[in-house]
């Protein structure tokens, strides 16, 4: 019987094609480490870290052109132990374009199953116009969304259903000016931008008319490169979790450092950092910096 569960433990954890999911792949592998701070008794973040073994909360394995090809996160909801899986992500490629992913899930005996499919279809341009995701068990589709742009290539739409949809405008050099939720035929929530020197200003207000204000004020501030150094939240009308966000970068310009602060009264407590560690002995360009720190989560 033992014999069999664990037969059964190493076929799950082979994808389709007879490959280990948990090993190493690829040129480059990206690990982004989380540490939180500890709190007292009043909720306020101390000095005291978790994860002090370093574990990683995220692997990602790329290619040596800076290609995406799987990505692992460790622990789960209800059980945070950084040694067990959560998922994995496989990424499938055709001419360079993203054509399917599948992921992979855990129970909490470590056992690994797919679950999800996507599949993603772009246009003769090369755009992206349809991004389904499918119930792998059963290849029944659980959501779609599809593209529209602009002459300028500037993604104007993210159509869930012809009743919801994101709405985007774009200035005369291609820059985003304003968001909106549609439901309905109506707006219910906007984002509005300006750009003021090595800053973008966006205001965000709701139109749930449910006689409460949540308008709240984002501030992202780049550096002399144009790299996002620091993004900040504030509430607008009423109080409320202003947050705070600090990038890094090191000599090649990939994000190594993510810091969090969040208001405790009336200042700002450092609350988590992530360091973002590579491994690679390739040299990396331009291109290939920027499709690792596209796949950097900054919040």
């Amino acid at each position: 019987m033992k014999q069999t569960l664990f037969i059964i433990s190493i076929f799950l954890t082979l994808n389709l094609f007879g490959q280990n999911l948990t090993e190493k792949i690829g040129e480059i592998e990206v690990q982004l480490i989380n540490h939180y701070f500890k709190t007292d008794l009043y909720n306020k973040p101390t000095k005291k870290k978790t994860n002090r073994k370093n574990r990683p909360k995220t692997k990602m394995y790329f290619d040596s052109n800076g290609v995406l090809l799987k990505k692992i996160g460790f622990g789960k909801h209800h059980n945070t132990d950084l040694r067990l899986t959560d998922y994995i992500k496989v990424y499938e490629y055709d001419n360079n374009k993203l054509t399917q992913s599948i992921e992979y899930e855990s129970d909490y005996q470590k056992n690994i199953y797919p679950y999800w499919k996507s599949k993603f279809i772009y246009n003769k341009k090369g755009q992206l116009i349809n991004d389904s995701m499918f119930y792998y068990k059963t290849d029944s589709l659980f959501h779609q969304t599809t593209y529209e742009y602009d002459l300028n290539s500037n993604k104007t739409k993210s159509i869930f259903n012809p009743t919801y949809y994101y709405q985007r405008e774009f200035d005369s050099i291609n820059r985003i000016t304003s968001l909106k939720q549609i439901y309905d035929s109506k707006i219910r929530w906007e984002w509005n931008f300006i750009y003021l020197d090595n800053q973008r200003i966006g205001i965000f207000q709701t139109h749930y008319n449910d006689g409460k204000d949540y308008s709240k004020k984002e501030i992202q501030t780049f550096n002399e490169k144009g790299l996002l150094i620091e993004t900040e939240e504030k509430h607008i009308s009423k109080s409320g979790l202003d947050k705070k966000v600090k990038i890094s970068y090191d000599k090649d310009g990939i994000i190594s450092k993510i810091e969090k602060y969040e208001t405790y009264g009336n200042e700002y407590v450092y609350v988590s950092f992530t360091e973002i560690k590579i491994k690679s002995k390739l040299e990396f360009n331009s291109k290939i910096v920027g499709k690792i720190n596209e796949q950097i989560e900054i919040e």
